[in-house]
């Protein structure tokens, strides 16, 4: 029985931007193919412009801005068995795409994820994008297993997504994809990098003010690890993402908004730990594989001289 599939697009406050995004999708060559914008809330006629110039587009908008946690309307809302999910800034590349995501799905009938290969305008890996635990240098052209969600460019298997409880709305946006991940990977799915879904990233940041993504990551670093981690664990993780983060966020002149992650993050600790569930002593076996190729820290905080986080 063949996969079938719908896009989800989530936008906020981006309407000329949505309207590519829509245009690409609607060029993709597969029968039947579902798509779906879910709009958080936006006053910039966002909402008007896809019933307008769209009406073969579900629109789906939402009363309030959500962030990431949007997407669970867009996945629930969908008919088809697999799920694109992509933000409004990044396109598909090719009229081929979700035939070529669906191909990957059908060789790994236990990926749960499939993340597509970022690109930027002149259509080489989009480095700022890369979140898997290898050095894209050696592995971008590969396929392989991964602990990464790329939330707003991947496709999801809609029933591993939904029986994971979706991402978790108090992120808002900054380190979803990682808290699912490890739910995925807890529950026994793969996640799957593939080289042969190509999108561009346009990098659209018209309404993301510099200091959020230092405040955020460093506030959700936190959660994850008192979502996902047993004490001891927990306490490793959130120790290593805060020195590099603080590393981040001193060289960007961001210090004042890590300090405030880490307050809002104590803040919030007992709503993380109310959702615990620390992963298995298997799933950890599974992760220890998948981090068998990631660079040291070393070499991580090289990346980020060159590349700036945001």
């Amino acid at each position: 029985m063949s996969l079938t599939a719908s896009i989800a697009i989530l936008n906020y406050q981006r309407r000329d931007v949505l309207r590519r995004a829509l245009e690409a999708a609607r060029q993709q060559r597969v029968p039947g193919l579902e798509i779906i914008a879910v709009d958080n809330a936006s006053t910039d006629g966002s909402a008007e412009m896809v019933r307008r110039e769209f009406p073969d587009v579900r629109l789906v908008r939402l009363p309030e801005n959500l962030g990431a946690a949007a997407r669970n309307a867009g996945v629930a809302a969908a008919k088809g068995d697999i799920v694109f999910t992509l933000d409004n800034d990044v396109l598909f590349s090719s009229p081929d795409d979700v035939e070529r995501g669906l191909a990957v799905f059908a060789r790994h009938p236990r990926a749960a994820v499939v993340n597509f290969m970022i690109v930027g305008a002149d259509g080489q890996l989009s480095r700022r994008d890369w979140c898997h635990p290898r050095d894209p240098e050696r592995w971008a052209e590969q396929e392989f297993s991964t602990c990464y969600v790329l939330e707003g460019a991947s496709a999801c298997r809609r029933s591993a997504f939904l029986a994971a409880g979706g991402y978790w709305a108090p992120f808002f946006i900054g380190h979803e994809g990682w808290d699912l991940a490890l739910r995925l990977v807890a529950a026994g799915h793969e996640l799957v990098h593939t080289p042969t879904v190509r999108v561009q990233h346009l990098v659209e940041s018209s309404v993301r003010p510099s200091s959020r993504i230092y405040y955020t990551f460093t506030r959700n670093a936190i959660w994850v690890a008192l979502r996902n981690h047993r004490p001891r664990r927990a306490a490793a993780v959130i120790v290593q993402d805060l020195l590099l983060m603080a590393f981040c966020a001193a060289r960007a002149g961001q210090s004042g908004a890590w300090a405030r992650g880490i307050l809002d993050a104590v803040r919030g600790a007992r709503r993380a730990l109310a959702a615990r569930q620390p992963l298995s002593a298997d799933a950890y076996a599974r992760l220890v594989a998948i981090y068998a190729h990631r660079p040291g820290m070393v070499a991580r905080a090289r990346r980020h001289l060159r590349e700036r986080l945001i």
